[in-house]
């Protein structure tokens, strides 16, 4: 004897009732209803009595990656303690665990070493200051505060990091160096004898060769700070950006369910305090033990799995956060990486010695023109004087760069700063705001309804060992009233099933999980379709039409230049998901995150979008081989693939052009279908065969798309088109 259990995913799902006869050899016939299930396991019976299990609605949970700790705080908090340690105290605190005074000298050096020198080490990560907002927003006190302007305010740094760019401190030094000139040409004059030949060749040849080279590298380490500085205010005003709408979709996606709401904006809340005031090494220690980011797209991926039925906003909005989640990685990343560019302490030792070699020989020169007492001029003075104020304004100019959180020179962090308080403000106004904390680690995470304590160092917390099913496992069962009513109501239906995955199959054939996509997907194609329209390519006048025959919805249209003239007109054609792609965004701002989520959700190839095309008009008559050649040195660096299917792409291209006499004459059609499985080419109507690659069709948007296109006004275009039209629509 055995039992059978049926799971399904969703509160709200029609009850059902089945009958079983089984034996060694027999066979379950199952009677379900029009709505499809999840799967069928097989279990041993506890006693002769058949029990279902419900299981909590709500029982998704953090740490649904193994391995992934929810929360390192703790962790962090014990790594800045010890890092902020002095060689001596981790000398004295050696001396008080018991160690001998070998090993406390040996701590003592190790402590001094790393405290010094040009590598990256633990210390370093975690000394070194950065914050992209005012901490103290974040404290419970301001956490129901209304976001202001004054909020943006960049905090006032510390004297001895200003003082520096005073006027009183640059006249000092222009004064000083006035004053002690004289006596440093006395003191050259005593110690060295040059003869005057000798001064002719410091004066023509040494001086001028320092003074070129102190120009160039001071000109060098300006250009690289003040490159470095704008892409870190780049880079997390993106990342800020795409947080802020992530946070918005998410809240959007689980507003019906506020446990699963609450745990995904603790995780956000998390991310948030690690960006606006945690030291790099914190991040990365929560990047490798606790991702904010893998965290929240896993718990989408669990809701996805144990929730088959999905409005068409629903599934936009999850379609929407897979592209969005690996942009912010993507963002973050180039963040990390441009934070972790600051020039080291030898960089700075070099414009030093260079300084003063220039200085040097300026004295030298000056040594020509000095009395018989060897007393400069007072015009040799007052060039020295302002030479040492120019250097040290240089030299400290260019610290004060270095460090792009502090002194006088900082980052613009009012647009960063502005989305993270909007992502503040939006979790603490819902229900469970106040069981959001971003000052702290927050609650900790439940497992099947106990507490797990997490962060510690001790252990890694497992899923399966806190009683987290496992990804395939299946996760509720129906009621006993559930199963009755659903044998009463649907006794004509039948089941196929295969391993977990159940098919309804209804009397007509069709299946009731396909008639609801069918009916979404319709639903979507009408509210696109009240809004498309055909565009004309300004710059060439070609014209696209609105809808290809296969249902794929005009994007945007644009140009291909080359140098003066214009090669192609290009149309980019998709599915209503990567429209609604753009629909956040307001029209005409925040294009680099646009063109992200539109990049995104065309190359992602997911269920809603599982194709995007791409329609090419020739204005200019050209070679096919050269066309041919240019389209795939825009793939081949993208795909990062095998050569041959670039070749192969290469090859169908010329294939087609071949039947017109081997040129693509002026209003030849191009047509490249994008998919996961590769890329589609037809010419004129004629489709010349397929590159069965996975890889390569992202490979051909990204030649449209990313922010090396290859026609920035098909970019435009798509952006100017979709931005801020709302397309959702319900069922």
């Amino acid at each position: 004897q055995i039992q059978i259990i049926i799971h399904h995913h969703h509160a709200a799902m029609a009850p059902l009732s089945f009958m079983a006869a089984c034996c060694c050899s027999g066979v379950a016939i199952i009677v379900l209803g029009a709505i499809p299930l999840n799967g069928l396991q097989l279990v041993q019976p506890t006693s002769k009595a058949i029990n279902y299990h419900r299981r909590s609605n709500y029982e998704h949970r953090l740490n649904l990656f193994k391995g992934m700790a929810s929360n390192v705080d703790d962790d962090i908090n014990r790594e800045i303690a010890d890092a902020e340690m002095s060689p001596f105290d981790k000398l004295k605190e050696e001396l008080d665990n018991g160690g001998s005074l070998k090993d406390a000298f040996s701590a003592y050096q190790k402590r001094k070493k790393e405290t010094s020198g040009d590598y990256e080490n633990k210390l370093a990560l975690l000394t070194t200051f950065r914050s992209y907002s005012n901490r103290e927003l974040l404290d419970s006190d301001h956490y129901t505060d209304e976001p202001t302007l004054d909020d943006l305010n960049q905090s006032i740094p510390s004297k001895d990091k200003t003082i520096w760019a005073s006027s009183l401190y640059r006249i000092s030094v222009f004064v000083s160096a006035f004053f002690v000139f004289p006596f440093i040409c006395q003191l050259l004059s005593t110690f060295v004898e040059i003869k005057a030949d000798e001064f002719d060749i410091v004066n023509e040849q040494f001086t001028p060769g320092i003074g070129i080279l102190y120009g160039t590298f001071v000109a060098l380490t300006l250009d690289i700070l003040y490159e470095r500085q704008n892409k870190v205010q780049e880079n997390a005003s993106i990342e800020a950006s795409l947080l802020s709408q992530v946070t918005q979709n998410v809240l959007n996606l689980f507003r019906d369910q506020p446990q699963i709401a609450r745990e995904a904006s603790q995780i956000i809340a998390d991310q948030v305090r690690i960006i606006v005031y945690r030291p790099r090494g914190a991040e990365m220690l929560n990047i490798m033990r606790a991702d904010p980011y893998a965290r929240l797209l896993s718990l989408i991926d669990h809701f996805q799995r144990d929730n088959k039925k999905f409005t068409p906003q629903q599934e936009a909005v999850i379609d929407g956060l897979r592209g969005e989640i690996p942009a912010l990685m993507e963002a973050r990343a180039k963040r990390l990486s441009d934070e972790a560019s600051s020039l080291p302490p030898t960089h700075f030792l070099v414009l030093l010695v260079l300084t003063a070699l220039s200085l040097i020989g300026f004295t030298a020169a000056a040594l020509t023109v000095a009395d018989d007492a060897g007393q400069p001029s007072f015009e040799s003075r007052m060039v020295f004087a302002a030479l040492c104020a120019v250097y040290v304004l240089f030299y400290n100019f260019c610290r004060d760069m270095n460090d792009p959180f502090d002194g006088v020179y900082q980052i613009k962090r009012s647009s960063a700063a502005s989305f993270l308080l909007q992502i503040k403000w939006l979790i603490a106004s819902q229900p469970f705001g106040k069981d959001v904390r971003f000052d702290t680690r927050g609650l900790p995470p439940e497992f099947e309804g106990e507490a797990v304590e997490v962060g510690k160092g001790a252990g890694k917390v497992e899923p399966a060992s806190t009683g987290l099913p496992e990804r395939n496992a299946q996760r509720f069962a129906p009621t006993d009233s559930a199963v009755s009513h659903e044998a009463q109501s649907n006794e004509k239906s039948q089941v196929i099933t295969a391993d977990t995955n159940t098919i309804t199959v209804t009397e007509d054939g069709s299946t009731g999980e396909n008639t609801i996509i069918e009916a979404q997907h319709k639903a979507k194609n009408a509210a696109v379709e009240e809004k498309i329209q055909s565009l004309k390519e300004k710059a060439t006048g070609v014209s696209f039409n609105s809808k290809l025959d296969d249902g794929l919805y005009l994007v945007g249209c644009g140009v291909r230049k080359k140098a003066i003239i214009n090669v192609y007109a290009v149309a980019m054609y998709s599915s209503p998901a990567a429209l609604e792609a753009l629909s956040p965004f307001p029209n005409g701002k925040q294009k680099k995150e646009a063109q992200v989520a539109l990049r995104n959700a065309a190359r992602t190839f997911g269920p809603s979008s599982p194709t995007t095309s791409f329609v090419l008009e020739m204005t200019f008559k050209a070679d096919g081989k050269a066309i041919a050649e240019a389209i795939a040195e825009g793939v081949k660096p993208r795909q990062g693939g095998s050569g041959s299917d670039v070749k192969e792409l290469e090859n169908l291209i010329v294939q087609g052009v071949a039947a017109k006499g081997g040129q693509a004459t002026k209003g030849t059609v191009f047509r490249f279908d994008c998919t996961e499985e590769g890329v589609s080419v037809s010419v004129d109507g004629n489709v010349q065969g397929s590159v069965k690659s996975a890889g390569i069709g992202s490979a051909l948007v990204d030649v449209f798309m990313d922010d090396k296109a290859v026609s920035p006004q098909l970019v435009d275009s798509c952006l100017d088109t979709w931005c801020g039209k709302d397309l959702f629509v319900a069922v």
